[in-house]
């Protein structure tokens, strides 16, 4: 098949809808919001193939499609800042001598804790905040004791 013949090929809005199926159940095992809008815009460009039989007319109809649903997506997805998130506070469930771990309740969940001061300990029932992950260790600071007491 050579460039003339692909301009000048018609094509129906089966395999346009297959395509858009096919996308839109791969969205199942791949959580990607991408693939909806992708899956969706090989569907509208099933229902335009019905009165335009030209490929090279419904690639641009996919691609136009496709551009701007993903554009509607993203405008619905939220935007992670790290500038933005407050603190997040654990409690120390053992006492975390300088440079071992120890358990913390974070979130409703115990973690492996590390102080991030390496010569501080900290006590049993403290407030603490996290300022890191590494793997399933929490990074965590110890709050000055006036502090310790909010939730």
């Amino acid at each position: 098949m050579n460039l003339p013949n692909l301009l000048t090929m018609a094509l129906g809005p089966t395999p346009w809808l297959l395509v858009g199926l096919l996308l839109l159940g791969s969205h199942l095992l791949i959580p990607e919001p991408t693939l909806v809008a992708l899956g969706f815009a090989g569907i509208i460009t099933a229902l335009v193939a019905i009165n335009v039989p030209l490929f090279p007319s419904q690639l641009l109809v996919y691609g136009i499609a496709a551009a701007l649903l993903i554009g509607l997506i993203r405008g619905f997805l939220p935007r992670e800042s790290p500038d933005l998130e407050p603190a997040h506070y654990g409690r120390a469930c053992d006492a975390i001598a300088p440079g071992t771990t120890g358990r913390v309740q974070y979130e409703g969940t115990l973690w492996q804790a590390r102080c991030q001061i390496s010569d501080a300990a900290i006590a049993p029932d403290h407030l603490v905040v996290v300022v890191a992950r590494e793997g399933n260790t929490l990074i965590v600071m110890p709050l000055p004791t006036s502090q310790s007491t909010q939730p």
